[in-house]
């Protein structure tokens, strides 16, 4: 087993889905997040994902279902506006939008996983790459457009550091520093 990071680039927005009220009383759809507050893309995503890339690919099929996904993401949203009326097509002249969190084009997120023993960092690699280029990866999905598609920047093994361990502490109790 060895435990990766990649870096993915955005080529398209990832949109939040989760609606929720803001104090000046709009609706934003805002990214699914942990108890902490950090941006969470679901394992489950991850792995539909990649059954379909590893069919493209017609290999890794019996791989792909032992990855381990940590559900964190590591970048920073922003808000978008998705247009579902222009203003020219509206009868009132008014741009009907919706207003999500996001990733926004050319932003850079990090992703953790731990590949199963049999599947190299270049065949996830090259798996990765199939699915941010026909599926990508977001949260709000529509029938009509991809939402999320993604370059892979890098995937590098993940490096621990002892120096994050004081004496006396066991691995198990490992907490990775706050940097969300």
């Amino acid at each position: 087993m060895q435990e990766v990071t990649a870096r993915l680039r955005f080529n398209r927005e990832c949109l939040g889905f989760a609606r929720q009220q803001t104090a000046r009383n709009q609706v934003i759809y805002a990214m699914p997040r942990d108890s902490s507050g950090r941006v969470m893309f679901l394992p489950s995503w991850w792995k539909g994902r990649f059954r379909y890339a590893a069919k493209v690919v017609n290999r890794y099929n019996n791989l792909v279902k032992k990855i381990a996904w940590d559900p964190i993401v590591d970048g920073r949203v922003s808000r978008w506006k998705r247009i579902i009326v222009p203003a020219r097509q509206d009868p009132g002249g008014r741009e009907r939008y919706a207003l999500h969190e996001a990733f926004r084009q050319g932003d850079i997120i990090g992703v953790n996983a731990v590949l199963p023993d049999g599947l190299s960092v270049d065949a996830f690699s090259e798996l990765l790459s199939v699915v941010g280029t026909y599926k990508g990866i977001s949260p709000f999905q529509d029938e009509q457009e991809t939402y999320g598609t993604f370059e892979v920047v890098s995937v590098t093994p993940t490096v621990r550091s002892r120096d994050n361990f004081t004496q006396g502490e066991e691995e198990e109790e490992y907490q990775p520093p706050a940097k969300y």
